[in-house]
């Protein structure tokens, strides 16, 4: 990615990332260009596309460290957790999203429907994003702390679905549950889901 002198790479990336995510809230998905998107973060847009193949796949790397860093927010790297335990702490944020932690993915969602090359890319962004769920609901199964008759594959469309119906409801500023009954039903949820 185009250097900026005393930045390093890694840097430079999150940088860029960061510059894409504002860009694409502010403008829009059809609105923003990827020399913006450049000028934003101080590189060029060659950079970009040394690494990009399109504004597409951008945006879903933007979208992938963005959740990222909410997901280590909820529950720090090194954090020992057990599948029960990070099922609780995720579904405890969905209640709590803020609407400009959810508007770049709402924008995305909204856009791929127009737009086929971002609908490619994105679908298959969440469904690894699924599959690795349902590989760590199956994982808990097999250590026993998820009860086995549930099908994992099922169990990880339900969590995406909840996901992402979550963040239209927070982009329409619908009223808010009471954190406590939220965190009250997650745990009665996912109890449900722990083998006894």
């Amino acid at each position: 990615m185009g250097r900026i002198a005393g930045v390093s790479p890694d840097q430079t990336r999150e940088r860029l990332l960061d510059a894409a995510a504002r860009i694409f809230e502010l403008r829009g998905y059809e609105g923003a260009t990827v020399s913006e998107i450049a000028r934003e973060a101080g590189v060029t847009s060659g950079a970009i596309y040394a690494h990009y193949a399109s504004k597409a796949e951008l945006l879903v790397d933007a979208l992938r460290a963005h959740s990222e860093r909410a997901t280590a927010s909820v529950l720090p790297p090194g954090t020992p957790a057990d599948v029960p335990t990070l099922l609780s702490a995720l579904g405890r944020r969905l209640g709590t999203r803020d609407r400009e932690a959810t508007a770049l993915l709402v924008e995305a969602l909204l856009t791929a429907r127009r737009d086929a090359e971002l609908a490619h890319v994105l679908t298959a962004a969440l469904g690894r994003r699924e599959r690795n769920l349902a590989e760590l609901i199956a994982a808990g199964q097999r250590a026993g702390r998820l009860a086995g008759d549930m099908p994992p594959d099922a169990a990880a469309r339900f969590v995406l679905m909840l996901s992402l119906g979550s963040m239209l409801v927070r982009s329409l500023d619908m009223q808010e549950t009471d954190p406590a009954e939220w965190s009250r039903f997650i745990d009665r949820l996912v109890d449900g889901f722990t083998a006894t």
